[in-house]
This record gives C-alpha cells, structure tokens and sequence, in this order.
C-alpha cells in the first residue's frame, strides 16, 4: 500500500462522502475510487460500504482507521524533523489541534499569524486528535502548543483566541427541526447522542447540563463527529456539536441555542512548566492580541 492511498482513505473516512473527498483531494471521484478498491483488494477485506455518493465504515475501516492516521502523522513528523536539521534557524512548532477546529480557526489562526509576523520563518508540525490524548502529549512535552477547548488543569495556560457557536443537530423529521432556536430545556427527555467523555467538549456540556438541571438520556458516545452526525440522522438521539461540513452530508438540521453562554472558547494551550522557544513566544505574543480583540467582542 502507498502513503497516498492512506490518505485518500483517511480523507474519505472523515468526510464519508465520495464526492465531497476526491474534491478536497484535487482528484477525480473515480480515481479516488480506484485508489480505495486497490487498498480494499490488498487488505484483503472492505473499508467502505456505498450508498450512492455516500459511505459509511465498515467495521474493518472503524479499526484500521486511526492505525493509518498514526502511520501519516509519524511520517509527516520525521519529514518535519528532517526539515528541522535542515534549517535549525526556522523555528518549527508541534501544533495539535481538535478535529473540529481544522477546517476554520486552525487556518484562520495560522494565517493571520504568517500575516502578522510579515513572513514564514516559524513552520508548524501538525497533529490532529482527541482533547485528552492531546493534552497528555502538551504535559509530556510531544506538542508545543494545542488549539482546543478550555482545560481545567493549573499546570496549563491558556489564551482564547476564538468563539465556535454550538447547535442543536436533530433528524429532518425530529419535531424541533423546523424551530428558529432553541435552548437546552427544549430536549430534556430527548435521546442524546454525545461525543466521548475524554474530550473538553463533554465536561464543558455536563456543566452545563447540570446548570439547567437537565440529565441527558446519552444513548451514544462517539469520538468523531462524522459517527455522531450519522447516528443524529438515523434517528437515534439529538446531539450537540459546532458547524462542521461533514453535516452536509447527512439528513440533519442544526438549529442555534438562544443562550450564547452556548457557545464554547477555544483557545491556545501550553504547558506552563515548560519554557518557551523564541518560535513559541512569537505566536504567543500574537495570540495575546488575538485574545485581546476576542475579550472585547463578547
């Protein structure tokens, strides 16, 4: 198997939806499809099953699934690392990041901050992860910096750099799907489908559950959003998530919350134990700005 055809199957695996990966690829829907059929035919067993232009895993691509995403992160690390010998003088920062963040503010953060810094002397390395796992690896030193939720940890700072609004997603047919907005006391008694408990999101959602004194009736717990989208739309709960565009892909209405304190911060994270580079001290500097200006828009 190639590294590319590891690509194209995370790819596909994240967005589950045949057109919508060949076109974040730049390739062609059938050579996507030839690709992924050549990984199937060596594996020897199906990592999709097709409904049109949809697909879901199957249970083999549920498994293999995060074993190839560690392959392309390991590679693009040593290619980092090398490129790191190669120009010490660079600056290369180990940037981690929650899955939903990667398609709006981790761009949106990175460039403004090329923008700022007026060039591109600091290089980031990339990983995408759960919140928990990422967190272990900013306290043990394996990331520099993580772009996530508000951790409630002393031994790390943090800087909100950016609001994300969360909503309701329900069936088409749920009886709140034609509702304007909502708020939480609207699904009390509803199935809830939730995103796994090793994650900032679900503690920051159990507080405020507990808030509005409302147990949910969880049916699901799930570690990517692509799992819960898909369960939303089969009718099996209602859940609460940010804007993604996996929700394109799905029977699904999103519906905003009238009570803004819905909404979560996201913020830059680092180990406060741990000095900083002067790398890392430039985007810090940067995101206090950013910071500032997102204080002052609330």
């Amino acid at each position: 198997m190639t590294l590319q055809e590891l690509r194209y199957f995370c790819v596909t695996a994240e967005v589950l939806h045949s057109t919508r990966a060949a076109n974040l690829l730049y390739i062609s829907q059938p050579s996507l499809s030839y690709a992924l059929s050549k990984l199937e035919k060596e594996l020897g067993m199906p990592l999709f099953e097709k409904q049109g232009k949809k697909v879901t895993l199957t249970r083999y691509g549920k498994e293999f699934l995060p074993y190839a995403k560690r392959a392309l992160n390991e590679i693009s690390e040593g290619l980092e690392r090398l490129n790191e010998m190669k120009l010490p003088a660079a600056g290369i920062i180990s940037l981690g990041y929650i899955y939903s963040v990667s398609f709006t503010v981790l761009p949106e953060f990175v460039n403004k901050f090329y923008q700022h810094q007026g060039d591109e002397q600091t290089a980031f390395r990339f990983r995408q992860g759960m919140a928990g796992e990422l967190l272990e690896q900013l306290l043990s030193g394996n990331l520099d910096l993580l772009i996530a939720g508000k951790p409630e940890i002393d031994a790390i700072d943090y800087l909100p750099i950016f609001s994300q609004d969360q909503f309701l997603v329900v069936p088409a047919n749920h009886r709140l799907a034609g509702f304007s907005s909502v708020s939480l006391s609207d699904i009390s008694g509803e199935n809830f489908v939730s995103i796994s408990h090793d994650t900032i999101t679900y503690h920051q959602l159990e507080t405020k559950f507990k808030k509005a004194e409302i147990t949910p009736n969880t049916v699901f717990e799930a570690d990517e959003y692509s799992s819960i989208a898909a369960s939303v739309s089969t009718g099996a709960g209602v859940a609460i998530m940010p804007r993604l565009p996996i929700l394109d892909s799905f029977n699904v209405r999103l519906i905003p919350f009238t009570d803004p304190s819905m909404a979560r911060e996201i913020c830059l994270l680092r180990n406060s134990s741990n000095e900083m580079s002067p790398a890392m001290q430039r985007i810090w500097e940067f995101a206090k700005q950013t910071s500032s200006a997102f204080s002052n828009s609330r």
